[in-house]
């Protein structure tokens, strides 16, 4: 859960990390969660006609978005929660690997979101993204990527960047991915040079996003938000 453990804990919640298993998922009671948050990853180039999607998870997304309770969806989250509510996931025509900013939306600049401007770097690394239903609104996008982010009510945020991305991450999936890397021809060592640089500002990033939308849940009158430079 990278940096949005701490974040989740100094509001008082507990947090619990269950790894994807179809019986692990079944003794999770979907009203009883304050929060479900959904990270993962689809393989870079995996194909969807081939691919099983978990339905045991899309079960507890639909469960808990009926009673519209919180929903915080990261990369194959955020797409899993789109398509369990009504959407699609489509491959993208080549992956989004790289350290990058994204652009907020007009809703986006209104949003959580706000805190990441248009220069905060975040963590691409996708080759999916998320086809919204109706009623879901776009909050931010990327040359490569056209739903970066979205939310649907109050309750339910998706990001497919990774600002949660810390140290442990990094090394995890650098590790884990070496291969896909090289088919893409990205190098390992640069890519985690320029994402160990911006850890701090991502980390800082994180928590006032992540502050704004859980005041938002808790009914606190946030101020309103603002960005990290003037919007051009």
């Amino acid at each position: 859960m990278g940096s949005l453990r701490p974040i989740l804990e100094s509001r008082g919640y507990r947090t619990r990390y269950a790894p994807l298993s179809a019986e692990r998922v079944r003794s999770i009671d979907p009203l009883e969660v304050d929060i479900l948050v959904v990270i993962g990853h689809l393989p870079l180039r995996a194909d969807l006609a081939q691919t099983r999607l978990p339905r045991e998870v899309i079960d507890l997304i639909r469960a808990r978005a009926h009673y519209g309770l919180p929903l915080l969806g990261i990369d194959f989250g955020a797409q899993l929660i789109a398509h369990a509510l009504g959407g699609d996931i489509r491959a993208l025509p080549r992956p989004e690997i790289c350290v990058a900013p994204v652009r907020l939306t007009e809703a986006g600049k209104r949003s959580c979101l706000a805190p990441l401007g248009h220069t905060t770097p975040v963590v691409h690394w996708h080759g999916h993204e998320a086809a919204l239903p109706p009623g879901f609104e776009t909050l931010a996008t990327t040359p490569a990527c056209a739903t970066q982010a979205y939310r649907h009510g109050r309750a339910t945020l998706g990001l497919q960047f990774h600002m949660e991305a810390d140290h442990d991450y990094l090394h995890t999936q650098l590790q884990a991915l070496q291969t896909a890397l090289t088919v893409a021809g990205i190098a390992r060592d640069a890519l985690h040079a320029q994402a160990t640089e911006q850890l701090q500002r991502m980390r800082h990033a994180c928590h006032a996003v992540m502050t704004r939308w859980l005041d938002d849940l808790d009914g606190q009158e946030s101020p309103p938000p603002e960005p990290a430079e003037p919007w051009d």
